[in-house]
């Protein structure tokens, strides 16, 4: 105990000596980190996105489609199923839409609920409604489906996608990978490039493509969801990505909203879209060559054939004339052009604007019923026709200046008879022989009227070689045909 005392006052007396401060060396304060100057004004931090985000998120639902499955399932699935024990399985298919009209009309693609038998949509509030089928387009897989909601709902208004520029931000909103719970995602990117056409996808051959690509990134679950642009409105329908492993890689495709505000308003009136027709086929785009050797500064798309009886027949439309306006708008090319018919109402009277042998011509064409021509046409291929009426496929009629003028041609001082109709794959149409086309020889019998016509297929009708023919073709040639009963 002494010797400890001896050590303390022995330390007390050195540390005197040393003159040590009486508190312990604070250390340097560092110097504050740099801070960003934060404006009062916290819009300064925003994008253009959040308030298209908050005015369109809320409309936008989950799709669930569930349709009984044909899946046979194990050996064991049989034994259950012999004894009536077996559950019936269900195939799930998920998507996106979005509400357009309050009392819960809500647009999206036909694949998302093509095998569906009940529809479940799923509200931002995580209310869920079973839904009905109102109509759908497979043509350009569009649907539209509806909900009775206890109030009216918040909805996006239709944009127009012809006003969209390459390079304009757009945003995607949808629901990807549904199983896992990722509903409502927010992506943004540019528009890519337009009128995408003769795309592939899983989900089927679309006939009427005029596709958006973004690179706003589109997942699977996406599909229905809304494309939207700056101003909040919708201007597509996410429909497909392209990509080797099946998630986004920056090449997404949307429908165009102006597809859907041309067949929405069928949709729910019908259930189905009422398209107009023309009846001409093998349309194509007319080459850049051709359009430079002709002259014509815009595009034009021309065609192969007339169908019989059709509204081009009547209007007087002839094979390789060249379309280049369509109702007072330019012919941009084939697949629009194809959408511009099929959008008229029937029975509308539209003007065309046509090039034929250099010469500019407008004719005035009545659209018809697309879904009765192809029934028609159908009776017509399968039905076999009187013979008085069809000798081996064609119909004629006595050639007057009203039906020839009809038809697009000139009846000839000696007369004849024009064919106002040929059946599809039989020997008239094998022999290149169309609708205004006039007969003026039938195997060495001169035609000038229907009762001499009459007299030379009662002479050749029973003949097992081909038949010799004189006509005036479309264009006003006369030329040899030669048509096989045989074929």
């Amino acid at each position: 105990m002494l010797f400890a005392l001896l050590f303390i006052l022995i330390g007390i007396i050195i540390a005197s000596m040393m003159d040590l401060p009486a508190t312990p060396m604070a250390r340097e304060r560092a110097e504050p980190l740099p801070t960003a100057q934060v404006s009062d004004r916290p819009a300064d931090f925003s994008t253009p996105f959040i308030n298209v985000v908050a005015a369109a998120r809320d409309a936008v639902v989950n799709i669930t489609a569930e349709a009984q499955s044909n899946y046979r399932g194990s050996l064991m699935d049989d034994y259950f199923r012999f004894f009536g024990l077996d559950h019936p399985r269900y195939q799930r298919s998920y998507g996106t839409g979005f509400i357009f009209r309050e009392e819960g009309y809500i647009l999206t693609n036909n694949h998302v609920i093509a095998n569906g038998g009940r529809i479940t949509v799923t509200l931002s509030n995580n209310e869920t409604y079973p839904a009905k089928l109102v109509g759908a387009d497979p043509a350009t897989d569009l649907a539209v489906i509806k909900i009775d909601p206890k109030s009216d709902l918040p909805v996006i208004p239709f944009g127009h996608s012809e006003e969209l520029e390459v390079g304009e931000w757009v945003v995607a909103i949808g629901n990807p990978f549904p199983q896992q719970g990722l509903d409502r995602t927010v992506t943004a990117g540019v528009v890519s490039a337009k009128n995408r056409k003769n795309l592939r996808f899983a989900e089927g051959n679309v006939q009427y493509q005029n596709y958006i690509q973004t690179d706003a990134s589109i997942n699977p679950g996406n599909s229905g969801g809304p494309l939207l642009n700056l101003k909040g409105e919708a201007v597509g329908v996410n429909a497909a990505i392209s990509s080797p492993t099946g998630v986004s890689v920056g090449i997404g495709f949307a429908i165009p909203i102006d597809y859907a505000r041309a067949v929405v308003p069928d949709l729910i009136a019908h259930g189905s879209v009422v398209r107009g027709w023309l009846g001409i086929s093998d349309i194509r785009d007319v080459s850049r060559d051709q359009l430079d050797d002709l002259r014509l500064s815009g595009p034009a798309v021309t065609f192969d054939k007339v169908l019989r009886g059709s509204p081009a027949a009547m209007a007087g439309l002839r094979p390789g004339d060249l379309i280049t306006k369509y109702d007072n708008k330019p012919v941009t090319d084939a697949s629009d052009f194809m959408f511009q018919v099929a959008s008229t109402p029937i029975n509308t009277s539209v003007p065309m604007e046509v090039m034929r042998d250099g010469r500019a011509l407008t004719l005035n064409v009545t659209i018809g019923d697309r879904a009765k021509a192809m029934e028609t046409i159908s009776e017509r291929t399968t039905q076999p026709a009187p013979e008085d009426n069809y000798w081996l496929g064609m119909a004629v009629s006595e050639c007057s200046p009203q039906l020839a003028y009809r038809l697009g041609v000139e009846c000839p001082e000696t007369g004849g008879v024009i064919v106002t109709d040929v059946l599809r794959n039989s020997p008239a149409d094998n022999s290149n022989l169309v609708p205004g086309v006039i007969i003026l020889e039938i195997d060495k019998y001169e035609i000038g009227t229907l009762a001499d016509y009459r007299a030379a297929v009662a002479g050749v009708k029973n003949k097992n070689k081909p038949i010799s023919l004189i006509v005036l073709d479309t264009e006003g040639n006369m030329r040899w045909a030669a048509i096989d009963p045989r074929r």
